[in-house]
């Protein structure tokens, strides 16, 4: 009971010293003689030297810290916060997001940098993105990191056998969403008068590009949800990840034809054929060329023997492939996945998600709470009739995804379970929705209210996608029609006694990871979904063994018939590591 309490006073001290800290700046500057210049606006051009002199570079780079440390810590005490009333902690990283961000409470808190004050996240003006370019970068990274490690993660057997209805669903995704938003737009007067942003374009236009905004589906939140509650290899799973991704290269195809109606009132048929061959060249090639040369990749990355060389380098060639995705009209996030699935199928996969995890706890969240950070509360509640606007625009948003993917779903071999999933899974629009709103607002082709209305259709699709994402996988049950038959979790009852393997801690891990090379050489398939808990799953056929780790021992637990064969392969390894240390040689340094 003591430790129980103890453990609540720290938490609320924790608390009262992180709402203290944020407090501080704005306590400071009421008590400052010193006046904060005229206006600062997000992308911080104005702090430079003829205004704050020689410290200006330093006090931008303070100001950015400070950002990043205010993003860092709000991400994860709200999280932690909305985790406790059993909602998914990605809700509380965005709503943080929203509450320090530009439109709430981040134009409110003044910063000191030396001589001069700043707002924590200036207010932007019409037409100004709410986030810096280096916050901005930095969430980028975040989503890369995020979208490698759900690659990973991936079952590419799993993946490529779901991957006809995935293309169904996408397709279907995207036509019902972007239907129904034209038509609700096009046939109720206000609605069309709201949404145009010249009079010099057709009624039409307008229409055609917030259905453009609807269609669009964010694979990172989906992705992140999915990985927390380890369901990304099941035929949901990899439906909603594969149907996202293709959704990304339709929607790319779908804003060049709104958009050439809107530049040209007419649309080449040529010109949209080359955006459709190079976005599905590329990532069709891009995923099949990792995959074809996954192994010499593997023994490039795992040869360098230089401490975290492995991670940096995956990182790097993760981030050189969505710097390609991108320049061929996709998302970074797609070239990321692409790279993250092709190597999905090494060796080095494991020990690569097991080094990313710590790097993605750090800067994942940055990228959800600058997504919150985009949320314009004002212009969501501009007036009644945008209200009404919005709510519209987000029904129809939620019908063409829930009720377009999951009837897809249901003639490709799901059930209704299984549909309502992959639903739900759709339904997240992200930071995807407000960029291509973002296009529209700045060609002159919809007026402020559509970004406003987008920002409350992303708000909500985000946030509902999530909470119900959750007790629908919780609740259980298979999501097919004709559910494959189970593969036995536990290895049959036997009449053997189990293996224990007693040694010294030190080669423990070491002994382990060669033990399942060993065992995934000979056909079994190993199972890292509760590594966490030193337990490995192996799967070969219709026979399972299971492989515990505890203290200085491993307890090796298989059928009659195959304890044997884990014997061998325990000889084996043990003959292998003995083999190289007796290869150690002590020699005297030549002079």
């Amino acid at each position: 009971m003591r430790f129980v309490r103890g453990r609540q006073l720290t938490l609320r001290a924790v608390m009262l010293t992180s709402v203290a800290a944020m407090a501080c700046p704005t306590i400071l500057y009421a008590t400052s003689s010193a006046t904060a210049p005229a206006r600062i606006s997000p992308s911080l051009q104005e702090i430079d030297i003829d205004t704050w002199g020689e410290h200006a570079r330093t006090a931008k780079m303070m100001l950015i810290l400070i950002q990043v440390a205010f993003m860092l810590g709000a991400a994860k005490l709200v999280g932690w916060l909305v985790e406790r009333v059993r909602i998914p902690g990605v809700i509380g990283e965005l709503l943080a997001g929203v509450l320090i961000g530009p439109y709430v409470l981040g134009q409110l808190i003044e910063i000191p940098l030396g001589d001069h004050w700043a707002p924590l996240f200036p207010a932007p003006v019409s037409g100004e993105w709410p986030v810096n370019e280096v916050v901005w970068s930095l969430a980028t990274f975040a989503s890369i990191v995020l979208l490698f490690i759900t690659g990973l993660h991936t079952d590419l057997k799993q993946f490529l056998k779901y991957v006809g209805p995935a293309s169904l669903v996408a397709v279907v995704g995207l036509v019902a969403p972007f239907a129904l938003g034209a038509c609700v737009v096009l046939f109720v007067p206000s609605f069309n008068l709201m949404a145009s942003g010249s009079h010099e374009v057709s009624a039409m236009v307008p229409a055609l590009f917030v259905g453009a905004i609807l269609a669009a589906t964010s694979i990172g939140i989906t992705a992140r949800v999915l990985g927390d509650i380890n369901k990304l290899d099941t035929p949901e799973g990899v439906t909603i990840l594969g149907a996202a991704v293709l959704d990304d290269v339709l929607g790319i195809i779908a804003l060049a034809i709104v958009g050439g109606i809107a530049s040209a009132g007419a649309v080449s048929v040529g010109a949209v054929s080359m955006i459709a061959i190079k976005a599905f060249g590329f990532w069709i090639g891009l995923t099949g060329l990792v995959l074809f040369l996954s192994k010499p990749i593997e023994r490039c990355l795992t040869g360098i023997r230089y401490s975290g060389a492995l991670v940096g380098l995956g990182l790097a060639f993760a981030f050189l492939c969505s710097a390609a995705a991108e320049g061929f009209g996709l998302a970074f996030i797609i070239g990321a996945y692409s790279v993250g699935l092709g190597l999905s199928r090494t060796e080095m996969a494991h020990t690569l998600m097991e080094k990313l995890e710590p790097i993605g706890d750090f800067i994942v969240p940055i990228f959800f709470a600058a997504l919150g950070m985009l949320v314009n509360v004002r212009a969501m509640f501009a007036s009644w009739d945008v209200v009404i606007f919005g709510l519209a625009i987000t029904a129809v948003a939620i019908v063409g995804k829930l009720i377009g993917c999951g009837a897809a779903a249901l003639p490709t071999g799901f059930n209704k379970r299984g549909a309502y999933r992959i639903g739900l899974g759709m339904l997240p629009r992200g930071e995807v929705a407000l960029i291509v709103a973002g296009i529209g607002l700045s060609r002159g082709i919809v007026g402020e209210v559509v970004f406003g209305v987008s920002i409350m259709m992303t708000l909500i699709t985000t946030i509902v996608a999530p909470i119900l994402l959750v007790p629908a996988f919780s609740r259980g049950g298979s999501g097919l029609r004709r559910p494959t038959e189970k593969t036995p979790q536990l290895p049959t009852a036997s009449t053997i006694p189990g293996l224990d393997v007693a040694m010294p801690i030190a080669v423990r891990d070491l002994f382990v990871e060669r033990l399942l090379v060993a065992a995934e050489a000979a056909g079994w398939q190993p199972s890292y979904e509760n590594a966490d808990e030193n337990i490995y799953l192996l799967r070969n056929h219709g026979d399972a063994a299971q492989i515990a780790v505890k203290d200085h021992a491993l307890h090796i637990d298989a059928s009659d018939t195959r304890q044997p064969e884990f014997a061998a392969l325990v000889k084996q390894v043990c003959d292998e590591i003995a083999s190289q240390v007796r290869g150690i040689e002590v020699r005297n340094r030549k002079v």
